[in-house]
């Protein structure tokens, strides 16, 4: 069982050339089937100059959130959930993973905090998805993929993740068997 957090951001493209910043959290267990703990879809309160910012920004609500959702699981079953965020941020990706620094300084900050949280082990994964792939993506777009529209009727996440960056356990996830109604 893990929770999986997607991100996504749509650079000015509200009508008063505004930024949608969204993201999806969803626990899933070993055979992909999926269940939506939190969403948020909505215009970004700081301003946003770069495509990048708004990756970054919301990265990091999303990052808060399945953090906050994980301790409360962890609290009530008693065992580690992994927690994996993807994103469809290619830049976003590499400056998380990487090492390397985003080009706009007032992000250094934002993006520091993402690298400690997988320095720390606080983000056990971090995937690169499509944006076809993105299921935050219907939150931002007003044409949306589908692949939302695809994880609610199915019930099942079979998202590919085009590139990983898997950080070895450091405790053992949850059995399945063990959580009712899983």
């Amino acid at each position: 069982m893990q929770l999986r957090a997607y991100a996504d951001a749509s650079f000015a493209t509200n009508d008063d050339q505004s930024s949608q910043l969204g993201f999806i959290t969803l626990l899933v267990d070993g055979s992909g089937r999926a269940h939506v703990l939190s969403f948020s879809s909505r215009k970004s309160r700081r301003v946003v100059r770069s495509v990048m910012a708004g990756d970054v920004y919301f990265f990091g609500a999303a990052f808060d959130e399945a953090y906050m959702l994980r301790h409360d699981l962890e609290q009530l079953y008693g065992c580690h959930i992994p927690l994996t965020i993807l994103s469809d941020s290619k830049q976003l990706f590499d400056v998380v993973t990487r090492g390397s620094h985003p080009t706009e300084k007032r992000l250094l900050i934002d993006v520091a905090a993402a690298r400690e949280a997988c320095n720390r082990r606080e983000i056990s994964n971090v995937g690169l998805v499509t944006s076809d792939n993105n299921i935050a993506d219907s939150l931002t777009k007003v044409k949306p993929s589908g692949a939302l529209e695809l994880l609610l009727a199915t019930g099942v996440d079979r998202t590919p993740v085009e590139q990983w960056v898997i950080q070895p356990g450091t405790a053992s996830p949850c059995p399945t068997t063990d959580i009712p109604g899983v």
